[in-house]
């Protein structure tokens, strides 16, 4: 484990406190997630982090003045963890480094330099960005965009037939961003109704939520009755944080089922529930089909990457070791194995 020196021991969140600003912390690796102080607190101070994502962190920093919610800024950092998912310390202090350089400086123009043309900067998806901007509005108190009035009329007043095509990808974050439970039981009841132009982005925007048992239950039915594979990848994504484990399993576990030639939906079950994964004989299920449909860079890829999370460690030797696996399972787990002893 990366312990950090005593250069960085401070760490961020003392750079943080001593700067005067309020902040909040997320993850916008698969998914957006609030960080918790004591999550934060931890990788900060040489942890593993609890969202791995492609062998990073992709760590957001919303911050503000508190006199002032207006005058915020947000930080983009993708930052490279090691075998253990933690932050090595070198990128710590380079990271403090940069952080300290652009308090010190006077100009506001190198400031901002120093604080977004850097080597862990990244630009996120539309989508990604979407849900940001709506988390954040909402965070600082700050009323939505102006797409969120014609989509909440469209997506939970349904009183009339609206244009579907005018409907803008903000205001469908923004929409679920500020729901109410009454309107997630509105969504949940008109969600038949919505055309694909606008299902799938809404499914795919639920990924970043948690959606409740009625809701759940009502995109799960709707990939009963809909044979097309993208729906079923937007229902995998939209149902990931839900939690209504039970019903989401059940519908992962079908999913595999009747898709058994589809990499995506794979994809979409490796990367989107990996919680799901201590269920062994479904990992197996998942990693076999892996092992059959991609090739041996995107097997390993998504196998390193899954071994960070937490829980998952052993997943590859349990998956190597079960009297079920499939030949092509044990060879590329016996492949990856191979390659890795070979960069050591």
């Amino acid at each position: 484990m990366s312990t950090p020196s005593s250069q960085s021991a401070a760490g961020i969140i003392q750079f943080l406190q001593r700067s005067g600003a309020h902040y909040r912390a997320f993850d916008l690796g698969s998914q957006l997630r609030k960080l918790s102080r004591e999550q934060f607190a931890g990788f900060d101070q040489g942890q593993a982090y609890p969202y791995p994502y492609l062998n990073h962190a992709w760590l957001i920093l919303l911050l503000w003045n508190p006199d002032q919610h207006e005058q915020h800024s947000i930080w983009f950092m993708k930052l490279p963890l090691d075998e253990q998912a933690c932050l090595p310390a070198a990128v710590m202090s380079d990271v403090l480094d940069r952080l300290h350089r652009s308090v010190a400086t006077p100009d506001a123009t190198e400031r901002q330099r120093l604080l977004t043309d850097h080597p862990y900067q990244f630009t996120p998806s539309e989508e990604k960005m979407a849900a940001l901007h709506a988390r954040a509005s909402r965070t600082l108190g700050r009323p939505p965009s102006a797409y969120h009035k014609p989509a909440y009329r469209a997506l939970i007043d349904q009183q009339q037939e609206p244009v579907w095509e005018q409907i803008g990808l903000q205001g469908i974050y923004d929409v679920l961003e500020r729901r109410s439970q009454a309107d997630e039981q509105a969504l949940a009841k008109g969600l038949t109704r919505l055309p694909d132009v606008v299902l799938h982005p809404l499914l795919c925007a639920l990924e970043h939520h948690q959606p409740g048992v009625v809701l759940t239950d009502r995109i799960i039915e709707l990939c009963r009755r809909n044979t097309d594979s993208t729906t079923h990848i937007s229902a995998l994504r939209a149902v990931s944080q839900s939690p209504s484990a039970g019903l989401t399993e059940a519908f992962v576990i079908d999913t595999l089922d009747r898709f058994t030639e589809n990499l995506d939906v794979v994809l979409a079950v490796l990367s989107r529930h990996t919680k799901l994964l201590s269920n062994t004989e479904l990992a197996l299920v998942a990693l076999d089909r892996l092992a059959v449909l991609a090739d041996a860079d995107g097997f390993n890829r998504v196998v390193q990457g899954l071994a960070l999370q937490p829980g998952l460690s052993g997943l590859v030797l349990q998956a190597l070791r079960h009297p079920h696996r499939s030949e092509a399972l044990a060879k590329a787990i016996g492949d990856l194995i191979q390659a890795s002893r070979s960069v050591q």
